[in-house]
């Protein structure tokens, strides 16, 4: 009887042994590390357009939704533009170096559109795009505009890239 109670304890020692074992090798629960909340994605501004007159360029653009409560809080649009001298070389295929040039504050509208002006110099081609930043990050850029500025010459529209 001596020799069957010790064989049991030792089976049951065995079996504490692999649950122990097993436990270790199954985790804690624990997934992964923690995630932040997801923020809504920054939406794209759209149609961008532009209108000269005389030494000044009108762009608009409009938004396809309103922001949120919450987005719109801390959300403006930057403005970037590339100005390149017209007796300068062009260069197919270089890449456009872009400045900040504005910040226009977001204002809800009923229409969803915006405006801003810029002043222009002569003899100039410039590349605008506009990119509504907010506090989570900024959106992708809007479609491009560009135009050579001569003296007298008016010019408008929405050229594109």
């Amino acid at each position: 009887m001596a020799g069957r109670a010790l064989c049991a304890s030792k089976i049951l020692i065995l079996l504490g042994i692999l649950l122990i074992l097993g436990f270790s090798f199954c985790g804690c629960g624990i997934k992964g590390p923690p995630v932040p909340p997801q923020k809504a994605p920054v939406p794209a501004v759209a149609e961008l357009a532009y209108e000269v007159a005389g030494q000044t360029v009108r762009l608009t653009w409009r938004l396809p939704e309103p922001l949120s409560a919450r987005q719109a809080k801390h959300a403006a649009f930057g403005v970037y533009r590339s100005r390149t001298s017209l007796a300068e070389a062009g260069c197919e295929g270089c890449p456009l170096v872009f400045q900040k040039v504005a910040t226009v504050p977001y204002v809800y509208t009923e229409t969803n559109r915006f405006f801003t002006s810029e002043p222009l110099a002569s003899d100039y081609r410039y590349v605008f795009k506009i990119r509504l930043e907010t506090d989570s990050g900024g959106g992708p850029d809007s479609n491009l505009v560009q135009f050579d500025h001569l003296p007298d010459r008016p010019s408008g529209g929405s050229d594109t890239q």
